[in-house]
């Protein structure tokens, strides 16, 4: 009951979160929660087991696809809608200063498969040929962040205006919501086709 309602609080409002909302959330005496984590750190490792195994997911998938420009996507894609689906990841990757050994499993997982990616789209010959992993993990961070501030904004009134992206309009005109932030493909379209060669040359 407390984990499930931290996962749910972390994942709304980040790392920031007080125990004492925790156990508002969970409906006990906030001395549950501390009886069950005595601090911050061991809460987030809990937390951070789930996290690692869908990290871990996402790495498996995307790897064992041949094309990388449909690995890539795949890989950034899901972790990114991981921080979109959960502020204290997005958090926790952010704050280098967070000394936890399950960061640090967590980062492990992700440099080396986005070195991998990163490789394997140099060999296709399509790639920016500078292109590394580090870069794939900025643009994780990136899309991750850009399309949580999105969804995190105050509900606009009026109609979509004529710079707005297209499916921002098109969702107006059918009132449809899905889970993601609007616009979360294209801005992942328009990111990874910076990362082709003939991007360097226009």
């Amino acid at each position: 009951m407390v984990l499930r309602a931290a996962r749910r609080m972390f994942a709304e409002h980040g790392t920031e979160c007080s125990f004492e909302d925790i156990a508002r959330e969970a409906g006990v005496g906030v001395g549950t929660v501390y009886r069950r984590f005595p601090d911050r750190r061991t809460l987030i490792e809990a937390l951070l087991e789930e996290r690692r195994a869908d990290v871990d997911r996402a790495a498996t998938e995307a790897l064992a696809l041949e094309d990388p420009w449909a690995a890539v996507p795949a890989f950034v894609g899901s972790v990114a809608r991981m921080q979109i689906d959960d502020r204290s990841l997005r958090d926790l990757l952010d704050d280098h200063g967070f000394v936890s050994a399950g960061v640090a499993l967590l980062r492990e997982r992700l440099s080396p498969t986005a070195d991998e990616l990163a490789r394997r789209m140099r060999n296709d010959g399509a790639a920016r040929p500078d292109l590394t992993g580090a870069d794939l993990l900025v643009l994780i961070r990136m899309l991750g962040s850009l399309t949580r501030e999105q969804a995190d904004a105050p509900t606009r009134t009026g109609a979509p205006g004529p710079m707005d992206a297209p499916e921002e309009r098109e969702a107006s005109d059918s009132g449809s919501n899905g889970s993601l932030p609007t616009g979360f493909d294209r801005y992942l379209e328009i990111l990874l086709d910076g990362l082709r060669r003939a991007a360097i040359n226009r």
